[in-house]
């Protein structure tokens, strides 16, 4: 098994296991082999199972994930859950909330490769709080704040430069941040958690 954490209200696996492993690791194997059998590449296959494995750690049982049209996952009513998911290479993060509350959360993989996407999400304004000496960290806590924003507001079409905005805060390799979106009929400030690791960079929303 390979969960590296359980801190609810998120949940992280890192996918060492083989598919097959994994597969076998399940027991409603009917619910899923519908969906299942539609995946025809190795990485995404082991990204899907390595979520119903992680779920099924998180609730205690196995539970079916549907999808609304957009593409967001929810779960059934019976589960009285509201449930996010992120992946990146290796891993998978899934944040699960009680009904009432936000859930929202994103996972990227550490990369220089940030740093020449940066103009597709950081405006002018965020750009001047980046901490040169942790620059790749820095821009990768605000592509996954944004990330876990855009989750939470569920609209299309949304610029994340011009539409999703983060309030200035100093690196660190944990904390909160304050990140807002201007598309909305009522502007929403969401606060996120952040934490750094020697892998990935994650966040997610910190509910009251």
């Amino acid at each position: 098994m390979s969960v590296l954490s359980i801190i609810p209200p998120i949940g992280i696996w890192k996918m060492e296991e083989t598919t097959e492993e994994m597969w076998s690791l399940l027991q409603q194997k009917a619910w899923y082999l519908p969906e299942f059998s539609r995946l025809k590449a190795e990485q995404r296959q082991k990204e899907w199972l390595a979520t119903r494995l992680l779920l099924k750690e998180m609730l205690g049982h196995e539970a079916i994930i549907h999808h609304h049209p957009n593409g967001a996952p929810y779960l059934s009513d019976a589960e009285k859950k509201q449930i996010s998911i992120s992946h990146t290479k290796d891993f998978v993060a899934i944040m699960l909330t009680d009904a009432t509350q936000m859930a929202g959360i994103d996972i990227e993989y550490r990369s220089e490769r940030v740093r020449k996407v940066r103009s597709r999400f950081l405006n002018a304004e965020e750009e001047l709080f980046i901490d040169p000496t942790h620059e790749t960290e820095h821009l990768l806590i605000c592509w996954c704040a944004k990330e876990t924003l855009y989750k939470i507001i569920n609209r299309q079409e949304v610029d994340f430069c011009r539409h999703l905005h983060i309030q200035p805060f100093s690196y660190a390799e944990q904390g909160t941040l304050i990140a807002f979106d201007t598309c909305s009929e009522s502007t929403q400030h969401v606060v996120l958690q952040y934490r750094v690791e020697k892998d990935f960079v994650i966040t997610w929303v910190k509910n009251p």
